[in-house]
């Protein structure tokens, strides 16, 4: 008799050549399935490719100008949808766009050379290179035609710093209405701080190639802080925002993106600085009225509290840079300026009576640090100085709205207000607007051009924005729901609106850098405040000489 075991063994054996047909005829199946889809795909992109290629874009010429400008044909056998015809015009090197909601099958969108240059122009000019490019979309795809070639347009690439990254990820990410809208992939590549973003950014205008680790961008977001060198060195392309584009946005955020009328970047964040007080450690009163009031109520705070290592307010410095940014309203109330330079363009170096109040405005700060018993430690960076104030060592912090995410996260209550006055002035906090920089030397730059500047010109991209993270858009209306809803987050809209835009020129990161170096001398206490301030009012003098 067989043992369970030896049935099993013959059962096995008897069934094996069975077993091994049914696997052949499930991988050649798998094989054939295979082979359908691939060859499905394979028409399917070929179909897809000639239905593109199937649509004319072109300059047309005619004897009157009633039919003289671009045209686009849609030749194919589909409608077209989200159509962006954008126009370049080479002999002014002007950039114009227009979006069209539908084109449908054998019909064509003629767009008058008068209403492209917003003028009448002469019919000379009308024979002049003006090239046309269309972005549309076809079912779920997204493609770019012009009068050579038409490609499929798949991902972009966009640089970003490290601590906007995460909010780029999600605004541009799967389940955004840009990825819906578009079906386009953002790879969002990140740097760890501005200043090395800047640098790469200035590698790849200069050179065409990207840093080891990177692919070249088609966008890299960033400062308006860099548009005088951006312009400078040609680093952009210009995006053709228009009129009715513009008038949704903040003014401030298009004037700080813009060089004289031209605009240099798509604008789609703000920021400034505010006092942010823990409700929990500080009450919940009225705010300091002055800086003074602020230190003084701070200390009572901790020692009410028995807190023998807080400090009374958190400011991010940072040895050895500083951060000017942040103490900005602090020097400006005391007197500082820029270096005594005017603000706009072709305006003459102020006179020389800007350097007293400037040496007093450092001599004064000075006092804040901790090398003249003061509440300001100037080796304290952002994370240190926001480590303080959600560990609750701090009853005060002063920082731009990028601190309220981890504020909320924490569910601290706070109060927040703008800085109060420090010295004899009114503070003047600065405006900081980050915009979507188009990369002149990038490989998909009409795709960039035309997708990024049509969703971000959206009245509901500032919405967008807001659902993910929320910070100051630049969308009026978005900012309207905001100041209306977010008690937190007012009073940066309200300094966002009204504030200064930190200045632009060409020379201005040395210039910052300067600020910075200098502010963080005075705090730590390396040398004499009124020495350290002069030498630095005679180098900033002289590298903005011509400002």
């Amino acid at each position: 008799m067989l043992s369970w075991g030896s049935e099993l063994v013959g059962f096995s054996a008897a069934a094996m050549p069975h077993l091994t047909g049914i696997a052949d005829l499930l991988g050649a199946l798998i094989a054939a399935m295979s082979g359908v889809a691939s060859a499905t795909v394979f028409f399917l992109a070929r179909r897809n490719k000639s239905r593109a290629m199937a649509i004319r874009t072109g300059w047309q010429i005619a004897h009157d100008a009633d039919n003289t400008g671009a045209i686009v044909y849609n030749g194919s056998n589909v409608p077209l949808q989200q159509i962006v015809v954008t126009v370049v015009c080479g002999a002014r090197r002007r950039t114009a766009r227009r979006e069209i909601a539908v084109l449908k099958p054998d019909d064509t969108h003629l767009w008058l050379s008068d209403d492209v240059h917003d003028e009448r122009v002469s019919r000379a000019h009308d024979t002049d290179q003006h090239k046309v490019q269309v972005t549309f979309r076809s079912g779920r795809e997204c493609w770019l035609r012009d009068e050579r070639i038409a490609e499929r347009i798949r991902s972009l690439v966009l640089w970003s710093e490290s601590a906007r990254a995460d909010i780029l990820r999600r605004y541009f990410g799967r389940d955004s209405r840009f990825r819906k809208d578009y079906s386009v992939r953002i790879r969002v590549e990140s740097f760890d701080s501005t200043e090395a973003l800047e640098t790469a950014f200035a590698h790849v205008a200069s050179t065409g190639h990207a840093p080891a680790g990177y692919q070249l961008p088609d966008v890299v977001a960033g400062p308006h802080g860099w548009l005088g060198r951006a312009v400078t060195e040609d680093w952009v392309e210009q995006p053709p925002l228009t009129v009715e584009d513009r008038s949704g946005m903040s003014a401030v955020a298009t004037d700080a993106l813009s060089n004289g009328d031209p605009l240099y970047a798509v604008p789609y964040v703000m920021d400034s600085v505010a006092l942010i007080r823990n409700d929990a450690l500080a009450g919940t009163g009225s705010m300091p009225s002055t800086f003074a009031d602020v230190v003084a109520t701070g200390r009572y705070a901790l020692r009410a509290k028995g807190i023998d290592d807080g400090v009374a307010v958190a400011l991010q410095v940072g040895a050895p840079d500083g951060d000017p940014f942040h103490a900005w309203p602090l020097l400006s109330s005391a007197g500082a300026s820029f270096f005594g330079a005017g603000r706009g363009p072709g305006q003459e170096h102020r006179s020389g009576c800007w350097r007293g109040d400037f040496v007093d405005a450092f001599e004064r700060l000075a006092a804040l640090g901790r090398a003249q018993g003061g509440v300001l430690d100037p080796d304290v960076d952002r994370r240190g100085a926001l480590r303080s104030f959600l560990g609750g060592r701090a009853p005060y912090l002063i920082s731009s709205s990028l601190a309220l995410t981890d504020i909320r996260r924490r569910g601290l209550n706070v109060t927040v207000a703008p800085v109060p006055r420090f010295g004899d002035k009114p503070p003047t906090p600065l405006v900081s607007v980050h915009g979507f920089y188009l990369n002149h030397r990038a490989r998909n730059l009409p795709a960039a051009r035309d997708l990024l500047t049509t969703y971000q010109a959206s009245p509901t991209a500032g919405q967008d924005l807001n659902r993910i993270r929320r910070v100051v858009p630049v969308h009026e209306d978005a900012m309207d729901t905001l100041h209306r809803s977010d008690p937190m987050l007012r009073p940066y809209i309200e300094q966002c609106r009204t504030g200064t835009p930190m200045p632009s020129w060409p020379e201005m990161r040395t210039a910052w850098q300067l600020l910075g170096r200098t502010e963080y001398r005075v705090l730590a206490g390396h040398g004499d405040p009124r020495d350290v301030a002069e030498a630095a009012a005679d180098e900033g003098a002289a590298l903005l000489a011509g400002t």
